[in-house]
């Protein structure tokens, strides 16, 4: 109770026990209780349910095949005639629509069927990649149009996102989701490690058509999938008129709790700061900084790879955890520090050893953060909560990439990606101090419980059951909390 209230801006002391206890009750957890519980600690446990099991594996198949497209997008733009300044256009169409979309599609998703909502807009998705190509084939894809495409990608993937990631909750039993969430992002960082291998081979062999050809082959496979779930429940009776109001709902539900609300500005630092330092900077370290080629930023990208594939095998066993705080700080501050020594790095071995060590760490934050923001979220709100982290995250990155491009102009590439490091570990150290909540994240105040932050009713005060029983007066222990 204690942490349910003092997340939401109260003062409130919790003791271990409960009114059940203070009353003379027996205590609100039974055997069935504990083995629920029990059972949340198993990393795979989500596998168990073949709703689930069906979804995830679609879902497996579509992510790689469009981890293929998405590493050979800008190279195929540069064959078209496009230039570095081109990439950058390209890539703020593509995901620009996420910071302008993203809370109306978590509204639209928290109100209506989700299997449908994906049903629709997957089904328009693939029309982006049979478009593509289609016009590669015929020698017609030119900039403006894989620009355009690119801009109609974007907008349907971020309307796809949060029903998404409510559909993904609806597959298992809420002692599963934690690990339903974890399986999803190991399923994904297992799909860009394999995307960009797959890409290269396509590019080498059958050209810039074949990449188009295998994204658009992996969305039958998700909506086959999509078709053989069941719907998901929706909430047709309040009115469309009310859109408005169910995304400043989302806004207040998410933001009244201390703990999300830190994670979520941890989240917009990492997508302003951290993300462009990579996602655009990299090329650039390797030719002005590192003086290497093709294979080392091959290498580089490779390593990042294998620390996210290896990251995401850690968070299966990390998202057990009941107290996920800590290992979302140390991910966040590690990925801060290796992004600030990559830009200050001029040996290849040094940075190949940031890189894998900084793939690992960001999708323990990333990954982490995603658990946190689903398990702590209603049924009602929690489209909508991923919506908000989505836009933190991803609708920030053209912002970021602005910011990190007109740092490389003034001070060079290097030092820009330093200063977006040091940046993003400083502005984490000031949330933490100025939000401790933080360090909660899935845990309540009690360490040897850490179950008030999903069940307040769970702990409020204990009896001193010594002079009478059931009766007694509550009394101070060493799990009080203020």
């Amino acid at each position: 109770m204690a942490h349910w209230l003092k997340d939401r801006g109260f003062d409130a002391y919790a003791v271990r026990g409960g009114v059940a206890a203070l009353e003379g009750r027996p205590p609100p957890l039974s055997a069935a209780d504990v083995r629920t519980l029990e059972a949340t600690g198993r990393a795979l446990g989500a596998l168990r349910d073949p709703r689930f099991r069906l979804y995830s594996t679609g879902v497996l198949i579509s992510l790689t095949t469009k981890s293929v497209e998405g590493a050979a997008y800008g190279y195929v733009v540069l064959l078209v005639g496009g230039s570095a300044a081109t990439l950058g256009v390209i890539g703020f169409l593509s995901t620009i629509p996420n910071l302008i979309l993203a809370l109306p599609a978590g509204a639209l998703a928290d109100r209506y069927d989700q299997r449908r909502l994906l049903v629709a807009f997957q089904g328009a998705s693939m029309l982006v990649p049979v478009s593509l190509a289609v016009l590669s084939a015929t020698d017609s894809l030119t900039v403006p149009l894989m620009g355009a495409l690119a801009l109609t990608g974007g907008v349907l993937g971020a309307l796809s996102f949060p029903a998404f990631q409510g559909m993904l909750a609806s597959m298992v039993p809420r002692r599963d989701l934690e690990s339903a969430v974890a399986i999803n992002s190991m399923s994904l960082h297992a799909a860009r490690f394999v995307g960009p291998a797959v890409a290269g081979l396509l590019l080498a062999t059958g050209g810039p058509t074949w990449i188009f050809v295998v994204n658009a082959a992996g969305f039958p496979f998700v909506l086959a999938t999509l078709a053989l779930l069941p719907a998901t429940p929706s909430r047709r009776g309040e009115s469309a008129a009310k859109l408005g109001g169910a995304i400043s709902d989302g806004v207040r539900y998410v933001f009244g709790q201390r703990s999300i609300a830190s994670l979520m500005v941890l989240t917009l630092l990492a997508g302003v700061f951290a993300t462009p330092a990579i996602a655009f900077m990299l090329p650039a370290i390797v030719r002005f900084e590192l003086d290497g080629g093709g294979g080392t930023l091959g290498a580089l990208t490779a390593a990042m790879g294998l620390g996210s594939l290896l990251g995401s095998l850690a968070l299966l066993i990390l998202s057990r955890r009941p107290n996920k705080g800590g290992p979302i700080l140390a991910g966040y501050l590690a990925t801060a520090l290796g992004i600030a020594a990559l830009g200050a790095s001029s040996s290849v071995p040094f940075s190949l050893a940031l890189a894998l060590v900084g793939g690992f760490a960001a999708v323990l934050f990333i990954g982490l953060s995603t658990v946190v923001v689903q398990s702590m979220s209603t049924n009602e709100m929690r489209a909508r909560a991923m919506a908000i982290w989505a836009a933190a995250f991803v609708g920030v990155l053209p912002l970021g990439g602005l910011v990190t491009a007109a740092l490389a102009a003034g001070i060079g590439p290097g030092n820009a990606v330093l200063v977006d490091g040091l940046v993003t570990l400083v502005g984490g150290v000031i949330v933490v101090a100025l939000r401790p909540e933080i360090r909660w994240l899935g845990c309540a105040a009690l360490p040897e419980a850490c179950i008030a932050a999903t069940n307040p009713m769970a702990v409020a005060v204990e009896a001193n059951l010594e002079s009478e029983p059931g009766l007694g007066e509550p009394r101070p222990t060493d799990a009080m909390a203020r």
